[in-house]
């Protein structure tokens, strides 16, 4: 694994932030297509590709490990908190959301990349000048496509903390899964607190007495010796693989606060990267109100890992009617990417990757690893945010259809078959010709970068004041989106605006109504 990223700060002052804040949308930023822009950029010869990927009604998408949702963060704001920047994940983020790039022709192989950029700004990173996507979709039929028989082991943590609404969740859960499991599937549940316990053995869900049964077992009692329950779990998916024609899994229900044992996440990870080593994966399921959210986004950042919080039961039932038989797919692992900025700029940010190994190259470009892709049905992606490099002033550029913002180099290791390698370029495109990919994807990184940003003013500093002029900033671009899609990320970022305007002293102001003219500049707003 490669060592974590060497720290390049680019953090700017809070009144900074703050004046980048009042500038306005990111989505209307461009202006006239043809006027000249800010940074300039490398212009290179049309790219040659063996692969294509489009935006095509249909086709299945690719997704990276790790967080699935950000559904704690959501499930914390509603109720009237502030969360920890950590729990605020971007490849969380994107992975709710359907994240296409418009390209050249249908995808064809089981995994298919593209890149394009455009123009954008960043409230809590205002050096940032452009946005560049690395798309994810897959040739696979969804019409068509099931997943192979599954060998699923679910551990179980029945300690005193998973009492009430947590352990009622987990009882509907595996009922819920049991459902969604056919003859050629097989069940198996673990129980641990203080004691660890098989109540269900390998058992076809067909067997729907004893499924009963099983979870009926699933009572409260004792600490979170959470090392124990898992390497049980573990021994028993060993056990069970060998005689079973399809794929085993692990899949751990936890609020992630083991108290006995070994409770560090180095421990825990290296127990999940040998049992995937071995061919078993895990998908850690977090519940309760309290859940360790960043041991388990740890965990589920290894190879095979990824990770999903149910609120409550209708959340659960939602995500795995959507989503179940992606979340337990694999595609590819070890997937990785060399990030290379066009002449002039610089890397600022890469959002979207679990884990933390990342590192700079000595040319400035950022080489990164990911544990695993699965399939999802919405199509995936990773952001790279690009600034003009070093202090000096720079000339203007006019746009131009082969300028390249950046490029990738990647390699990956497919479930079977040898090795890929492919090289995307990410041109810069026309705001008239960007697809939902980036025209989303332009305000899914604001926002997650803003979050992160205010919430560590509030935690780190205490400075309520400057939370919250960042998350009004942000609230203010999405009352101008008209994105369907965006509803949840409208709603929490409001409820965020209303708990930051009262620990700051703003609560009961009126709503300002936006000045055609811009407060710094005194410009016209485009």
């Amino acid at each position: 694994m490669a060592p974590r990223l060497r720290s390049r700060p680019r953090s700017a002052p809070l009144a900074l932030l703050l004046a980048a804040a009042l500038v306005g949308p990111s989505t209307t930023l461009a202006g006239d297509e043809d006027e000249e822009d800010a940074g300039p950029v490398m212009r290179s010869p049309a790219p040659t590709m063996s692969f294509e990927a489009m935006d095509v009604a249909g086709e299945m998408g690719v997704t990276v490990g790790g967080a699935q949702d950000i559904n704690y963060a959501r499930d914390r704001i509603a109720a009237g908190e502030v969360p920890h920047p950590n729990v605020f994940t971007p490849e969380g983020l994107f992975s709710e959301h359907d994240l296409p790039i418009a390209a050249r022709g249908p995808c064809r192989d089981t995994i298919c990349a593209d890149g394009v950029a455009a123009r954008a700004s960043l409230i809590a990173q205002p050096d940032v000048r452009y946005l560049a996507q690395l798309g994810f979709s897959s040739g696979l039929d969804p019409d068509t496509w099931r997943r192979a028989p599954l060998n699923l082991v679910a551990v179980v943590d029945t300690s005193c903390s998973m009492g009430g609404g947590p352990i009622e969740t987990v009882r509907e859960s595996l009922i819920e899964v049991a459902d969604r499991l056919g003859p050629q599937d097989r069940l198996s549940v673990v129980r641990y607190s203080d004691v660890v316990e098989t109540v269900l053995p390998p058992t076809s869900p067909t067997n729907g007495a004893a499924i009963a049964r099983g979870v009926e077992r699933l009572r409260i009692a004792g600490s979170t010796y959470m090392e124990a329950g898992l390497k049980a779990g573990y021994a028993l998916a060993r056990r069970s693989a060998p005689g079973f024609d399809g794929t085993t899994r692990v899949m751990l229900f936890t609020d992630e606060r083991p108290n006995v044992g070994r409770t560090d996440a180095d421990s825990f990870m290296t127990m999940a990267e040998a049992a995937a080593r071995a061919g078993v994966g895990m998908t850690t399921v977090g519940v309760a109100t309290h859940f360790g959210a960043e041991l388990a986004q740890k965990v589920s950042s290894v190879r095979g890992g990824n990770l999903v919080f149910f609120p409550d039961v209708a959340t659960m039932k939602d995500t795995f009617a959507e989503d179940f038989d992606t979340l337990v797919t694999e595609l590819a692992h070890d997937l990785r990417m060399e990030v290379a900025p066009g002449a002039g700029l610089e890397i600022a940010g890469i959002y979207g990757i679990p884990g933390e190994a990342m590192e700079w190259g000595d040319d400035g470009s950022i080489r990164l690893e990911v544990a695993t892709l699965f399939l999802s049905k919405r199509k995936g992606a990773i952001y790279v945010a690009l600034a003009p490099a070093g202090d000096s002033a720079l000339p203007l550029r006019k746009y131009a259809p082969d300028a390249q913002i950046a490029s990738v180099r990647l390699s990956y290791s497919p479930l079977e078959g040898r090795r890929v390698d492919r090289a995307v370029s990410m041109p810069l495109v026309r705001d008239s010709e960007l697809g939902d990919g980036l025209l989303r994807g332009r305000l899914l990184v604001d926002e997650i970068t803003t979050l992160k940003a205010a919430t560590a003013l509030h935690h780190e500093q205490n400075d309520q004041e400057g939370a919250y002029q960042l998350v009004h900033a942000l609230a203010s671009i999405f009352r101008s989106s008209a994105d369907p899609t965006l509803a949840e990320e409208r709603a929490m970022v409001f409820d965020l605006e209303r708990t930051l305007a009262g620990l700051s002293g703003h609560a009961g102001e009126p709503e300002v109504a936006q000045s055609p003219r811009h407060k710094v500049t005194g410009l016209p707003r485009r």
